[in-house]
């Protein structure tokens, strides 16, 4: 096996790509407790690693069984947007293969969504259902923060983003947004290409964005029968994309 002291020498990703491979073997043979409590070492100390994760993985440590290493191995390729998935579309690298999408005219404006978690969960969805490209409002976080990167599953690779203000939309882009008070998603007529806007957690969709939505198709709503009065909002994206992907199949 590598060396502690080698690991300690590479890129912080590296690392803890290769200290997850020292867990993955040592599943199968034992290292010795002494070089493991080392890899450890290094694995909690890297800054990919937030405390969520640290807790979970001393968790496992300390079980000490075989599937309790394979655990720390997916859990570190989880951090990394690594871990694999036999029904992922790959190239003969392996590779996801992200020509192999099929995508549509659908595109999205994330407008001052704060949460990276969300923001990634956003991608992931988008990118399952054909969406071409993603506009974020300065303000919205960032895709590229370690956690979104994380939620999305890597899909912030796959799919063109960009950051402008609701006021760069092309004038002859159809416009509609995902918020309280719209029409009801059954009986909506999505358009074959446009954009969706998408609001932020806490506030919904800016007063700009309100008026440019209205100016065009407006606003389209999810029907909801609980007590409380709206739904994660990356949960709600994907409800949209899926009805709007399927009303375009059935159009």
């Amino acid at each position: 096996m590598i060396s502690a002291k080698k690991i300690r020498t590479l890129k912080p990703r590296v690392q803890l790509r290769r200290a997850a491979d020292v867990f993955h073997e040592a599943a199968a043979s034992d290292p010795g407790k002494e070089y493991l409590d080392e890899i450890l070492s290094i694995v909690l100390s890297s800054d990919l690693v937030c405390d969520e994760d640290e807790d979970k993985i001393r968790w496992f440590y300390e079980k000490g069984d075989s599937l309790s290493f394979e655990d720390i191995y997916y859990h570190i390729l989880t951090i990394l947007g690594d871990a694999p998935a036999d029904w992922d579309a790959r190239d003969e690298e392996g590779r996801i293969d992200w020509s192999r999408r099929e995508v549509r005219e659908h595109y999205l404006f994330l407008d001052h969504l704060r949460s990276p978690y969300n923001v990634g969960a956003v991608f992931r969805n988008a990118e399952a259902f054909g969406v071409k490209g993603i506009s974020i409002a300065p303000g919205t976080a960032s895709p590229e923060h370690p956690r979104a990167v994380r939620t999305s599953r890597s899909t912030v690779e796959g799919i063109t983003w960009d950051v402008k203000e609701i006021s760069s939309i092309p004038d002859d882009m159809p416009v509609f947004a995902l918020e309280l008070g719209g029409e009801d998603i059954d009986d909506f007529r999505f358009p074959e290409r446009g954009l969706c806007i998408i609001g932020s957690e806490e506030d919904g969709i800016s007063r700009e964005a309100r008026e440019r939505a209205e100016a065009s198709l407006g606003l389209v709503s999810i029907r909801q029968y609980g007590a409380k009065g709206s739904i994660n909002v990356a949960s709600a994206a994907a409800i949209m994309l899926y009805k709007w992907m399927e009303a375009e199949k059935d159009s």
